[in-house]
């Protein structure tokens, strides 16, 4: 009993203390101090057992993202989304943050398969998680694809411009297959 609430206390005093650490490094993050805020969520990450540490590993990824230092963005992505629950928002958020990251070093078939994950969540990621397949795709040269994602796109967006890139998609593609006959 004295184990589970000495347990507890310390669970409390992590959470109150990263809070405090998180607030300060996301207000550097805000200003676009970036090396600052980089250190200020190192600091959080040392709260390990706190609800924050997950969020600075996210943050950080953000950051290399911003600043194009791929290699710490997948490492920060990666330990982002192990941190997280399935089906969860920040679960999105680091698939999308680890997506982009592949997709930016041109690992396009690994960032296919974060960003359909993403889109599986119920988020406000979803759009973007498609638009991300779809670019993949194109890098791939995947035609198929790359009209399939849009179509999955323009589902929920059904004003968007990109209604014009999938009907010039389709019809090349239907020419093409004409040629092939």
């Amino acid at each position: 009993m004295a184990v589970s609430w000495g347990w507890q206390a310390f669970k409390s005093n992590q959470n109150r203390v990263a809070s405090a650490e998180f607030n300060k490094a996301v207000e550097l993050y805000q200003n676009v101090k970036y090396p600052e805020a980089l250190a200020a969520f190192e600091k959080v990450e040392t709260y390990r057992w706190s609800r924050y540490a997950g969020l600075a590993h996210l943050y950080r990824a953000n950051i290399y993202l911003a600043t194009s230092d791929l290699e710490k963005a997948l490492t920060a992505a990666q330990r982002a989304l192990a941190a997280t629950s399935p089906g969860t928002l920040y679960r999105q958020l680091a698939l999308m943050a680890l997506g982009s990251a592949e997709e930016r070093k041109n690992q396009c078939k690994t960032a296919i398969e974060h960003f359909a994950e993403a889109q599986q969540i119920a988020g406000a990621l979803q759009g973007q998680a498609v638009l991300g397949r779809a670019r993949c795709a194109e890098q791939l040269g995947d035609k198929a694809m790359m009209i399939a994602a849009y179509k999955d796109y323009l589902k929920d967006n059904p004003g968007s411009p990109l209604a014009l890139k999938l009907a010039e998609l389709e019809a090349s593609s239907g020419a093409s297959l004409g040629a092939k006959k």
